[in-house]
């Protein structure tokens, strides 16, 4: 304790010894005390003795005037009497002397206390006492022991856990309808430096300027007017799985931020598809690819593409170490999150591949194994790369996505791309099967389509335990044969998926020919110039054969190949198409040849009422996306009469490249020199080709060998738009003609040229009205060019042509918007229904081509009053199993009398909308009925329902076409909320 500053001073206890003048303190503090004893004061221990302090040795030891009196004592209580160190300044001069003691050992202390290595060291505190306190060093050493037990408990705190990464993808399961886009982001229409660009869809868009490409996003935010479309976000986002991705740089790295689809190269002519066996072969020439065909292996000269995302679960280890911006494996970005990338050299350049071949895809990314705490503490920390570490396995993974593109294997279409179904997703699901093959996190595939032990699955397939089922609609995913496990490269936990988004129609590099290759590019070598001449051009030797579009043949006669780089976006001084509608092999545009058919880009958010409403005012007026297969003519004669007479029969030659169906349309000869058109209703090739057809030819009975026209569908299909090639003439010049003889992808105009001035019509809506024009008088031994217009109201030519007269006319037309179908139970009742639209007008702003699609006639109105209009329904009748009752007359909706314009006698048409749902995806169907003018339009004021397509009279006794139709292409996906 410290002493008072009174005249007594008691603190501790003193050991005296007889006649010894030193007293020893015992816990006295005489010396450094605040106010110390001095020299000159009275010690004594019974007040009855008293001795004189002479000396102050210590805390504990001072001197006495004179020896100890008394008996030798220990732990003896005393008091010293101050006198001289009573006085004011002595208590002054003691204390400061006594706090700078202190200060100055204070010092010390902390001194030691700061530099010591110890665990802990003594600091004396201002009552003077010793305190033991941990030295910084030592706080350090345990700080960083508790950090190093903390990660062995929750390791790299920064980085996002398995348990949120799942709890975030179990959150955007239960907010999407399915996997799909969150956002298409925005697109570009023209003007870049890189060319002209073609807009297939919202986000989606062409390259015309450059080879094999499609382009998705584009973020030009210094100059936003650039920007175009109503995605809130400019580049795309997709949901898979409950996984969001956003599509940035990938394949290239641009200031837009765009990305880049990489496509397969054209055909040249050289490979063969045995559809029996399923092997494709590629031959080192044409001659010897089309010497190789039998009546299953042919040679492929167009087909139809199909790209989409691989989206797979990868460990990120050192066999494995890049991690990529936005889990984009071919992404080009030279920064994650400001952390700089390099070229990933650690994979073989086929992990990176677009398609079969493609070396050209290599991404950029950062090694994570040698990436610094800081670098990856910014990378993991943005949830858009989909990081995220496994306290379980102790390891990072990330969810990585791939491009890949498909050629597909032969002429015809993919079988199965549908995702909503337990079907692969394949090529050709018949044997032979031809499965896209999953790659995840292989290096490579030794075959992209083919059987294979893995494969990927629609939604509503039962998969094998060990892998994950029902994740998500709109996807793919992996599955495996029977006794196969599923390699955790592939996708950890089997994490591997496929979401197919559009495919493509493509052209070849041969020459361009209406009749044996309508899918060519190129011109024909000439004698004249380098840039070669169209197939029609007099200073060429007409080809006689599909070779002779690839290659000049054993014959070596000049004049009968392609021009070299002819054909091709980026053939320099020669880059000339031999085309009517100018398209190259490899450029790839927003429809018809060489483009997109289906866009299957749906959205992730679950279909409202609102999106139904919308989509159905956007077909009205022509803002949708059709689908069709492109038509295909012959002209043959029948054979062998069985009877002069009234028929309905016909024997034709053996084709066997020609498929005859029940359905396709026929104009057959009567002896009157007309040609009935008519139904095939049945095929029988027991003997050649027996065709039957309706209704039966009474007219003019039957010549001898009647000619035959006979009109049905190709592999080829077309999205949105299609150039048409429609020929005129007699059908007896046209097979006479070597051009054409071998039939055409087209229709044949049921108009015979005949001197007179004739309405010639077309048989597809066009999209517009300038005709490319290929012309003969003399049976196709000489052709030119022109061009001319037709009348958009009547959808033809009024012309005079002479009867010997050739017209090849080229032009472009609308595809159908809708397809027969059943009647359906309707989405939600009553609140599924639309209202009745009807319309008569030819433009297709006011449901022109929505007539069309549904009646296959054309609308010629032209009043700019009353030319369409909807009505509520007057009452509605609906089954109890949800359709649209028409069990009885009295059961049909009614609708209020209609107001269309009258002055052409022509067609027009009424279609009631209403939601339908077809395996988890919305449609629209149409119930509609064909109008036609007579007085009036004959109509009954009912809403008559038919499954596909039927005919009734309307009350002016008019036969007319009535009929349920759904649109092509799904609007989206229904969330199930139940």
């Amino acid at each position: 304790m410290t002493a008072s500053a009174g005249a007594w001073y008691r603190v501790g206890k003193v050991n005296v010894t007889n006649g010894n003048q030193s007293v020893v303190g015992v816990d006295t503090n005489w010396q450094s005390d605040v106010i110390a004893i001095a020299i000159g004061d009275f010690f004594t221990l019974d007040a009855k003795t008293w001795y004189e302090v002479i000396a102050v040795n210590s805390d504990t030891s001072i001197t006495l005037d004179r020896g100890f009196e008394g008996s030798t004592g220990t732990n003896k209580t005393y008091a010293i009497v101050r006198n001289t160190s009573g006085t004011i300044l002595t208590r002054i001069a003691g204390q400061v002397s006594v706090q700078f003691n202190q200060k100055q050992l204070f010092l010390d202390e902390l001194r030691t206390w700061l530099n010591s290595d110890n665990a802990s060291e003594e600091l004396t505190d201002s009552h003077g006492l010793k305190q033991s306190l941990k030295t910084p060093l030592q706080m350090v050493r345990d700080h960083d022991n508790k950090l190093a037990e903390l990660d062995a408990i929750h390791p790299y705190p920064w980085a996002m856990r398995k348990v949120e990464f799942e709890a975030r993808r179990a959150a955007n399961n239960e907010k999407f309808a399915a996997s799909g886009f969150v956002h298409k982001g925005r697109h570009h229409i023209s003007g870049d430096a890189d060319g002209p660009e073609q807009v297939i869809g919202e986000g989606l868009y062409t390259a015309l300027a450059e080879t094999n490409l499609l382009r998705i996003g584009r973020d030009n935010s210094s100059t936003t007017s650039l920007n175009y479309g109503e995605s809130k976000e400019a580049l795309p986002v997709l949901n898979i799985a409950g996984v969001l991705t956003k599509i940035k740089n990938l394949s290239e790295n641009n200031i837009t931020l765009r990305s880049s689809i990489k496509l397969p190269p054209s055909e040249d002519g050289t490979r063969t598809y045995d559809s029996n066996t399923g092997v494709s072969v590629k031959h080192a020439t044409p001659e010897i690819a089309f010497a190789s065909e039998t009546d299953t292996n042919k040679v492929v000269t167009t087909r139809v593409d199909m790209w989409g995302f691989e989206f797979f679960l990868r460990e990120i280890n050192d066999s494995d170490p890049f991690v990529y911006d936005k889990g984009l494996i071919q992404s080009r970005s030279t920064n994650i999150n400001g952390v700089a990338t390099v070229e990933d050299n650690v994979r073989p350049i086929t992990y990176f591949a677009w398609y079969e071949g493609d070396e050209t895809s290599r991404g950029k990314g950062v090694n994570w194994q040698t990436a610094s705490e800081a670098q990856r503490s910014v990378i993991a920390s943005d949830p858009e790369n989909n990081i995220y570490f496994d306290d379980a396995t102790g390891k990072f993974y990330q969810w990585g996505s791939r491009g890949r593109s498909f050629a597909g294997a032969g002429q015809e279409g993919w079988s199965s791309i549908e995702s909503h179904s337990e079907l692969d997703l394949a090529y050709s699901t018949n044997s032979p099967v031809k499965r896209v093959i999953p790659q995840g996190g292989l290096d490579s595939v030794s075959l992209q389509l083919g059987g294979g032990s893995y494969y990927f699955r629609g939604y509503d397939y039962a998969f094998p335990s060990n892998v994950p089922a029902g994740l998500s609609l709109g996807i793919f995913t992996v599955g495996h044969n029977s006794g196969q496990t599923m390699p955790e490269v592939v996708g950890v936990g089997g994490h591997c998926h496929f979401y197919v988004c559009s495919t493509i129609n493509r052209l070849n590099k041969g020459a361009f020919h209406p009749s044996f290759n309508p899918h060519g590019t190129a011109r024909f070598k000439n004698e004249v110039n380098n840039g070669g001449s169209f197939w029609a051009s007099p200073s060429i030797l007409p080809p006689h054969s599909i070779l002779e579009c690839f290659s000049m043949g054993t014959d070596g006669v000049a004049g009968k190949e392609p021009t070299l780089n002819s054909g091709s976006v980026l053939g320099g001084s020669i880059s000339y198409s031999g085309r009517p509608d100018g398209k190259y092999y490899d450029a790839i545009y927003a429809s018809g040849y060489g483009g997109v058919c289906r866009d299957m880009r749906y959205s992730a958010w679950g279909l409202t009422t609102e999106d139904f409403m919308d989509a159905d005012l956007k077909i009205k007026r022509g803002d949708y996306r059709g689908l069709e297969r492109m038509p295909t003519t012959l002209v043959t004669r029948a054979i062998d009469p069985e009877f002069i007479g009234a028929f309905n029969t016909i024997r034709l030659p053996v084709l066997s490249e020609r498929d005859w169906e029940v359905g396709d349309t026929l104009h057959v000869e009567a002896s009157d020199g007309l040609f009935h058109q008519a139904t095939i209703t049945g095929v029988d090739t027991s003997n050649d080709y027996r065709v039957s057809f309706t209704p039966t030819i009474t007219t003019g009975n039957r010549p001898a060998t009647p000619l035959v026209i006979h009109q049905n569908l190709s592999r080829t299909v077309m999205g949105d738009e299609m150039l048409i090639l429609a020929v005129v003439g007699h059908p007896a010049n046209i097979l006479d003609c070597s051009d054409l003889a071998e039939g055409w992808e087209g229709t044949w105009v049921a108009e015979i040229p005949d001197g007179t001035l004739k309405d010639f019509p077309l048989r597809h809506r066009f999209s517009s009205s300038v005709l490319k024009v290929v012309y003969s008088d003399n049976g196709g031994d000489l052709w030119s060019g022109s061009t001319t217009s037709a009348d958009a109201t009547t959808n033809g030519l009024e012309t005079s042509l002479p009867a010997n007269a050739l017209r090849l006319w080229y032009y472009n037309a609308v595809t159908n918007l809708t397809k027969p179908v059943d009647n359906q139970e309707i989405h939600k009742g009553l609140s599924g229904i639309g209202k009745l639209f009807s319309s008569s007008y030819y433009a297709p702003t006011w449901g022109g081509d929505l007539g069309y699609s549904l009646t296959g006639e054309l609308l010629k109105g032209t009043l700019s009053t009353d030319i369409y209009r909807h009505y509520s329904l007057d009452t509605i009748g609906i089954r109890p199993t949800g359709e649209l009752d028409k069990s009885t007359t009295e059961r049909l909706s009614t609708h209020p009398e209609l107001t269309l314009s009258s002055t052409y006698q022509s067609s027009g048409f009424k279609a009631l909308n209403y939601n339908v749902v077809k395996g988890q995806q919305g449609f629209i169907n149409y119930a509609y009925t064909e109008l036609k003018y007579d007085v009036d339009w004959g109509d009954d004021r009912k809403i008559h329902i038919a499954n596909n397509q039927a005919t009734m009279l309307d009350t002016n006794g008019n036969t007319v076409k009535v009929g349920t139709a759904q649109i092509v292409e799904p609007l989206g996906w229904i969330k199930n909320d139940k």
